[in-house]
Protein backbone atom coordinates (compact mmCIF):
# COMPACT_ATOMS: atom_id res chain seq x y z
CA UNK A 1 0.00 0.00 0.00
CA UNK A 2 1.51 3.31 -1.10
CA UNK A 3 0.37 5.88 1.45
CA UNK A 4 2.28 9.12 1.82
CA UNK A 5 3.70 10.21 5.14
CA UNK A 6 2.96 13.76 6.26
CA UNK A 7 6.60 14.64 5.62
CA UNK A 8 6.16 13.64 1.94
CA UNK A 9 3.45 16.26 1.43
CA UNK A 10 4.31 19.90 0.76
CA UNK A 11 0.74 21.03 -0.11
CA UNK A 12 -0.48 20.52 3.42
CA UNK A 13 -3.99 21.86 2.87
CA UNK A 14 -4.99 18.34 1.79
CA UNK A 15 -4.29 17.09 5.31
CA UNK A 16 -7.47 18.90 6.37
CA UNK A 17 -9.70 17.49 3.65
CA UNK A 18 -12.52 15.35 5.03
CA UNK A 19 -14.30 12.60 3.12
CA UNK A 20 -13.12 11.04 -0.14
CA UNK A 21 -11.39 13.30 -2.66
CA UNK A 22 -10.01 12.17 -6.02
CA UNK A 23 -7.44 14.10 -8.05
CA UNK A 24 -7.80 12.77 -11.58
CA UNK A 25 -7.77 13.43 -15.33
CA UNK A 26 -10.58 12.56 -17.73
CA UNK A 27 -8.43 10.59 -20.20
CA UNK A 28 -6.13 8.85 -17.71
CA UNK A 29 -6.61 5.08 -17.65
CA UNK A 30 -5.64 4.83 -14.00
CA UNK A 31 -8.10 7.60 -13.14
CA UNK A 32 -10.79 5.74 -15.05
CA UNK A 33 -10.23 2.66 -12.87
CA UNK A 34 -10.90 4.60 -9.68
CA UNK A 35 -13.90 6.47 -11.06
CA UNK A 36 -15.38 3.20 -12.29
CA UNK A 37 -14.94 1.64 -8.85
CA UNK A 38 -16.50 4.63 -7.07
CA UNK A 39 -19.40 4.58 -9.51
CA UNK A 40 -19.86 0.81 -9.22
CA UNK A 41 -19.98 1.07 -5.42
CA UNK A 42 -22.11 4.26 -5.47
CA UNK A 43 -19.60 6.07 -3.22
CA UNK A 44 -19.83 9.82 -2.71
CA UNK A 45 -16.61 11.63 -3.61
CA UNK A 46 -15.25 15.09 -4.34
CA UNK A 47 -13.73 15.65 -7.79
CA UNK A 48 -10.46 17.56 -8.31
CA UNK A 49 -9.64 17.51 -12.05
CA UNK A 50 -5.95 17.81 -12.95
CA UNK A 51 -5.31 18.69 -16.60
CA UNK A 52 -2.37 16.63 -17.83
CA UNK A 53 -2.39 18.33 -21.24
CA UNK A 54 -1.72 21.67 -19.52
CA UNK A 55 0.91 19.98 -17.30
CA UNK A 56 -1.02 20.83 -14.14
CA UNK A 57 0.36 17.60 -12.68
CA UNK A 58 3.82 19.21 -12.67
CA UNK A 59 2.70 22.32 -10.79
CA UNK A 60 4.08 23.10 -7.36
CA UNK A 61 0.62 22.57 -5.89
CA UNK A 62 0.09 19.08 -7.32
CA UNK A 63 3.69 17.90 -6.91
CA UNK A 64 3.29 18.96 -3.29
CA UNK A 65 0.51 16.35 -3.01
CA UNK A 66 2.03 13.56 -5.11
CA UNK A 67 5.83 13.89 -5.46
CA UNK A 68 5.64 11.58 -8.50
CA UNK A 69 3.42 14.02 -10.38
CA UNK A 70 0.96 11.31 -11.45
CA UNK A 71 -2.80 10.84 -11.24
CA UNK A 72 -4.89 9.52 -9.66
CA UNK A 73 -4.43 10.53 -6.05
CA UNK A 74 -6.95 9.62 -3.36
CA UNK A 75 -7.22 11.78 -0.25
CA UNK A 76 -9.37 10.26 2.46
CA UNK A 77 -9.76 12.21 5.71
CA UNK A 78 -6.37 13.82 5.18
CA UNK A 79 -4.55 10.60 4.26
CA UNK A 80 -2.96 10.61 0.81
CA UNK A 81 -2.86 7.44 -1.27
CA UNK A 82 -1.19 7.00 -4.66
CA UNK A 83 -0.92 4.06 -7.13
CA UNK A 84 -4.28 3.10 -8.59
CA UNK A 85 -4.44 -0.60 -7.68
CA UNK A 86 -3.45 0.19 -4.09
CA UNK A 87 -6.24 2.76 -4.03
CA UNK A 88 -8.71 0.14 -5.29
CA UNK A 89 -7.61 -2.30 -2.57
CA UNK A 90 -7.88 0.41 0.09
CA UNK A 91 -11.38 1.41 -1.02
CA UNK A 92 -12.50 -2.21 -1.18
CA UNK A 93 -11.59 -2.63 2.49
CA UNK A 94 -13.61 0.49 3.34
CA UNK A 95 -16.58 -0.39 1.14
CA UNK A 96 -16.83 -4.19 0.87
CA UNK A 97 -20.36 -4.26 -0.61
CA UNK A 98 -20.92 -5.23 -3.33
CA UNK A 99 -17.73 -7.33 -3.09
CA UNK A 100 -15.13 -7.00 -5.83
CA UNK A 101 -12.41 -9.18 -4.26
CA UNK A 102 -13.60 -12.83 -4.26
CA UNK A 103 -11.89 -14.47 -1.29
CA UNK A 104 -11.62 -17.83 -3.03
CA UNK A 105 -9.57 -16.23 -5.83
CA UNK A 106 -7.33 -13.93 -3.78
CA UNK A 107 -4.06 -15.33 -5.14
CA UNK A 108 -5.26 -15.16 -8.75
CA UNK A 109 -6.59 -11.66 -8.22
CA UNK A 110 -3.28 -10.46 -6.78
CA UNK A 111 -1.43 -11.95 -9.77
CA UNK A 112 -3.78 -10.35 -12.32
CA UNK A 113 -3.52 -6.95 -10.66
CA UNK A 114 0.26 -7.21 -10.41
CA UNK A 115 0.54 -8.11 -14.08
CA UNK A 116 -1.79 -5.31 -15.13
CA UNK A 117 0.29 -2.84 -13.13
CA UNK A 118 3.50 -4.16 -14.72
CA UNK A 119 2.07 -3.34 -18.16
CA UNK A 120 1.99 0.38 -17.40
CA UNK A 121 5.00 1.32 -19.55
CA UNK A 122 3.77 -0.85 -22.43
CA UNK A 123 0.38 0.84 -22.25
CA UNK A 124 2.07 4.24 -22.20
CA UNK A 125 4.18 3.32 -25.23
CA UNK A 126 1.16 2.37 -27.33
CA UNK A 127 -0.80 5.37 -26.06
CA UNK A 128 1.96 7.83 -26.89
CA UNK A 129 2.61 6.34 -30.33
CA UNK A 130 -0.95 5.86 -31.60
CA UNK A 131 -3.29 8.17 -29.67
CA UNK A 132 -1.27 11.34 -29.06
CA UNK A 133 0.94 13.62 -31.20
CA UNK A 134 4.58 12.97 -30.27
CA UNK A 135 5.60 16.62 -30.56
CA UNK A 136 2.84 17.68 -28.19
CA UNK A 137 3.75 15.04 -25.61
CA UNK A 138 7.51 15.72 -25.53
CA UNK A 139 8.90 17.36 -22.40
CA UNK A 140 11.49 20.08 -22.85
CA UNK A 141 14.71 20.09 -20.83
CA UNK A 142 13.27 22.95 -18.79
CA UNK A 143 10.08 21.04 -18.04
CA UNK A 144 12.00 17.95 -17.00
CA UNK A 145 14.25 20.06 -14.80
CA UNK A 146 11.21 21.59 -13.14
CA UNK A 147 9.75 18.12 -12.57
CA UNK A 148 13.03 16.92 -11.07
CA UNK A 149 13.26 19.87 -8.68
CA UNK A 150 9.61 20.04 -7.57
CA UNK A 151 8.04 18.09 -4.71
CA UNK A 152 9.66 16.51 -1.69
CA UNK A 153 11.04 13.50 -3.59
CA UNK A 154 9.87 11.21 -0.79
CA UNK A 155 7.22 8.49 -0.67
CA UNK A 156 6.41 6.70 2.55
CA UNK A 157 8.98 8.84 4.33
CA UNK A 158 11.84 7.59 2.17
CA UNK A 159 13.62 8.80 -0.98
CA UNK A 160 11.61 7.71 -4.03
CA UNK A 161 13.29 6.16 -7.08
CA UNK A 162 10.17 6.44 -9.24
CA UNK A 163 10.91 10.02 -10.27
CA UNK A 164 14.24 8.95 -11.77
CA UNK A 165 12.42 6.30 -13.82
CA UNK A 166 9.94 8.91 -15.08
CA UNK A 167 12.76 11.26 -16.03
CA UNK A 168 14.57 8.52 -17.92
CA UNK A 169 11.42 7.61 -19.85
CA UNK A 170 10.75 11.17 -20.99
CA UNK A 171 14.38 11.87 -21.80
CA UNK A 172 14.44 8.79 -24.04
CA UNK A 173 11.13 9.89 -25.55
CA UNK A 174 12.66 13.26 -26.46
CA UNK A 175 15.90 11.74 -27.76
CA UNK A 176 13.97 9.33 -30.02
CA UNK A 177 11.37 11.97 -30.98
CA UNK A 178 8.64 9.67 -29.72
CA UNK A 179 8.15 5.93 -29.38
CA UNK A 180 10.34 3.73 -31.58
CA UNK A 181 9.10 0.84 -33.69
CA UNK A 182 11.14 -1.52 -31.50
CA UNK A 183 9.21 -0.30 -28.45
CA UNK A 184 5.91 -0.76 -30.29
CA UNK A 185 6.81 -4.34 -31.25
CA UNK A 186 7.92 -5.20 -27.73
CA UNK A 187 4.91 -3.64 -26.00
CA UNK A 188 2.38 -5.13 -28.44
CA UNK A 189 3.99 -8.55 -27.99
CA UNK A 190 3.70 -8.30 -24.21
CA UNK A 191 0.06 -7.33 -24.46
CA UNK A 192 -0.67 -10.22 -26.79
CA UNK A 193 0.97 -12.70 -24.41
CA UNK A 194 -0.90 -11.40 -21.36
CA UNK A 195 -4.23 -11.14 -23.18
CA UNK A 196 -3.83 -14.74 -24.34
CA UNK A 197 -3.66 -15.66 -20.65
CA UNK A 198 -6.78 -13.63 -19.90
CA UNK A 199 -8.49 -15.38 -22.79
CA UNK A 200 -7.95 -18.69 -20.99
CA UNK A 201 -9.54 -17.25 -17.81
CA UNK A 202 -12.73 -16.79 -19.80
CA UNK A 203 -13.00 -20.37 -21.08
CA UNK A 204 -15.45 -21.33 -18.33
CA UNK A 205 -16.64 -18.05 -16.81
CA UNK A 206 -18.28 -14.78 -17.79
CA UNK A 207 -15.66 -12.60 -16.10
CA UNK A 208 -11.96 -12.95 -15.36
CA UNK A 209 -12.43 -14.56 -11.93
CA UNK A 210 -15.85 -16.12 -12.13
CA UNK A 211 -19.35 -15.06 -13.02
CA UNK A 212 -19.36 -11.67 -11.31
CA UNK A 213 -17.26 -8.54 -11.84
CA UNK A 214 -14.08 -8.22 -9.75
CA UNK A 215 -11.25 -5.72 -9.38
CA UNK A 216 -9.42 -7.68 -12.09
CA UNK A 217 -12.16 -6.87 -14.60
CA UNK A 218 -12.12 -3.19 -13.66
CA UNK A 219 -8.32 -2.88 -13.86
CA UNK A 220 -7.88 -4.72 -17.15
CA UNK A 221 -10.91 -3.22 -18.87
CA UNK A 222 -9.51 0.32 -19.00
CA UNK A 223 -6.21 -0.92 -20.45
CA UNK A 224 -8.05 -2.88 -23.12
CA UNK A 225 -10.14 0.16 -24.01
CA UNK A 226 -6.96 2.15 -24.49
CA UNK A 227 -5.20 -0.37 -26.74
CA UNK A 228 -8.39 -0.66 -28.79
CA UNK A 229 -8.12 3.08 -29.35
CA UNK A 230 -4.51 2.52 -30.42
CA UNK A 231 -5.65 0.00 -33.04
CA UNK A 232 -5.07 -3.34 -31.31
CA UNK A 233 -7.13 -6.07 -33.08
CA UNK A 234 -8.81 -7.48 -29.96
CA UNK A 235 -11.80 -9.09 -31.67
CA UNK A 236 -9.61 -11.02 -34.11
CA UNK A 237 -6.89 -12.13 -31.67
CA UNK A 238 -8.91 -12.61 -28.47
CA UNK A 239 -12.59 -13.32 -29.24
CA UNK A 240 -13.49 -14.28 -25.66
CA UNK A 241 -12.09 -11.01 -24.37
CA UNK A 242 -14.07 -9.20 -27.02
CA UNK A 243 -17.27 -10.86 -25.79
CA UNK A 244 -16.26 -10.14 -22.17
CA UNK A 245 -15.87 -6.47 -23.06
CA UNK A 246 -19.35 -6.44 -24.61
CA UNK A 247 -20.70 -7.81 -21.30
CA UNK A 248 -18.76 -5.16 -19.40
CA UNK A 249 -20.37 -2.48 -21.56
CA UNK A 250 -23.72 -3.54 -20.13
CA UNK A 251 -22.47 -2.29 -16.74
CA UNK A 252 -23.29 1.44 -16.44
CA UNK A 253 -20.15 2.18 -14.39
CA UNK A 254 -18.00 0.64 -17.12
CA UNK A 255 -19.85 2.04 -20.12
CA UNK A 256 -19.50 5.59 -18.76
CA UNK A 257 -15.70 5.22 -18.71
CA UNK A 258 -15.33 3.13 -21.87
CA UNK A 259 -15.50 6.04 -24.28
CA UNK A 260 -12.37 8.15 -24.64
CA UNK A 261 -12.69 11.96 -24.50
CA UNK A 262 -13.71 13.49 -27.86
CA UNK A 263 -10.37 15.19 -28.52
CA UNK A 264 -8.38 12.05 -27.74
CA UNK A 265 -10.60 10.01 -30.07
CA UNK A 266 -10.27 12.60 -32.83
CA UNK A 267 -6.48 12.66 -32.53
CA UNK A 268 -6.28 8.85 -32.54
CA UNK A 269 -8.42 8.67 -35.68
CA UNK A 270 -6.25 11.29 -37.38
CA UNK A 271 -3.09 9.37 -36.51
CA UNK A 272 -4.69 6.15 -37.80
CA UNK A 273 -5.46 7.74 -41.19
CA UNK A 274 -1.86 8.94 -41.47
CA UNK A 275 -0.45 5.56 -40.40
CA UNK A 276 -2.63 3.66 -42.87
CA UNK A 277 -1.20 5.73 -45.71
CA UNK A 278 2.36 4.93 -44.63
CA UNK A 279 1.64 1.33 -43.49
CA UNK A 280 2.73 2.21 -39.96
CA UNK A 281 -0.33 1.19 -37.95
CA UNK A 282 0.04 -0.89 -34.79
CA UNK A 283 -0.95 -3.98 -36.78
CA UNK A 284 1.62 -3.16 -39.49
CA UNK A 285 4.52 -2.46 -37.14
CA UNK A 286 3.88 -5.31 -34.69
CA UNK A 287 2.87 -7.83 -37.37
CA UNK A 288 -0.26 -8.91 -35.53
Amino acid sequence: MVQLAKSDIATQEVLDWRGIHLLHFSGSTCSKKIRMFLDFKNIDWVSHPVNLVKRENNSDWFMGINPRGLVPVLVHDGQVHIESNDILDYLEQLYPDPPLMPAECSAELAELLQTEDAMHVDLRNLTMRFTAPSKLMQRSKEQLQQYENTGTGRVGGEADSHKAEELEYWRNFAANEGITEAQVIESASRFRQELDKLERHLEASRYLLGNTVSLADISWSVNINRILLAGYPLQRLHPRLWSWRQRMLETPAFSREAKAPFLQTLIAKTILVRDKLTHKTLVDIAGI
